[in-house]
């Protein structure tokens, strides 16, 4: 070993230690850029692989750095204390990033909430994650264009719901108020006659879906085809359709929805719109 290096184990370990993480990081990116297709779980796996190495590298060189200061442990080991509680936030957000990989919780693409933000998650970095807002002032799920930095420790403790992780789908709802003399029936197949037309083009990727969770979890009997649901109310007849759409689209679905129905409707003289309405009767004056 050379003279002139005052520690040459630790110092020549930790090089090579640093040295082989990048070339497992750029190993592990170029594999999976070759045997994953899928872009979110490409990038789920890659800063999973990414955030194991640091931490394997980390491990090592603490260990090559360990045996030259034996004499000083109990300084040390104090020191590693008041460290430790100084860098509480960063030390749990790096293992939140770790979990979040490692559970599956959710990956850049997916549409996520939790602690009352919602947002599309643009990237998972070691300390936070980011979020493209949607909502806030803004009606429909759609974005406000704020960026939410949320850290990766918040979501020890606290429920996460994820719009995308098992079914890409979610359920949505419109509404058709029509009045007690209208044809019911007619107004009915209208509905589900759109509502059809609408999904019927992704029905077969979500049924292999539930499919997939049926034999991951224990599922329940799930209707993936509209349907339409009847409440009598003191004014109207109120008919509800319940429908699968891509919950990024919602307001664009609901939009053609709608405009589709009541295309339709204003073309049967058997159906009418409700609305609330008052009707006021003004009665002569009576002769003296």
């Amino acid at each position: 070993m050379p003279h002139w290096l005052p520690y040459p184990i630790p110092i020549i370990g930790s090089v090579i230690t640093v040295a082989a993480a990048i070339i497992l990081h750029f190993a592990a990116a170029a594999y999976l850029r070759h045997s994953v297709q899928d872009d979110r779980e490409r990038y789920r796996r890659r800063k999973f692989f990414s955030t194991v190495i640091a931490f394997a590298a980390g491990f090592v060189i603490v260990i090559l750095w360990a045996h030259t200061l034996r004499q000083k442990g109990t300084f040390l080991g104090l020191l590693g204390a008041g460290v430790a509680i100084a860098l509480r936030e960063p030390l749990l957000s790096i293992a939140g990033r770790l979990a979040i990989f490692a559970g599956h919780m959710y990956t850049a693409g997916d549409r996520i909430e939790f602690q009352k933000m919602s947002g599309d998650v643009i990237d998972i970095g070691f300390f936070y994650t980011r979020m493209l807002e949607i909502g806030s002032w803004i009606s429909g799920d759609q974005y406000s264009g704020r960026i939410l930095l949320i850290p990766n420790s918040m979501i020890f403790g606290t429920p996460i719901m994820n719009y995308t992780l098992h079914l890409s789908l979610i359920w949505d709802e419109v509404h058709l108020p029509i009045t007690y003399q209208s044809n019911m029936e007619r107004a009915t197949r209208i509905l589900t006659d759109v509502g059809a037309a609408y999904t019927g083009e992704f029905l077969k990727n979500a049924e292999r879906e539930l499919a997939q969770m049926r034999h991951d979890f224990l599922m329940p009997k799930l209707q993936l085809q509209p349907e339409v649901y009847l409440k009598v109310t003191s004014n109207w007849l109120q008919l509800t359709m319940r429908y699968l759409v891509d919950p990024k689209q919602r307001r664009a679905a609901s939009s053609y929805i709608y405009t589709e129905v009541f295309k339709r409707v204003s073309q049967a003289d058997d159906i009418q719109i409700a609305s609330e309405t008052m009707d006021l009767t003004v009665h002569p004056p009576k002769a003296a």
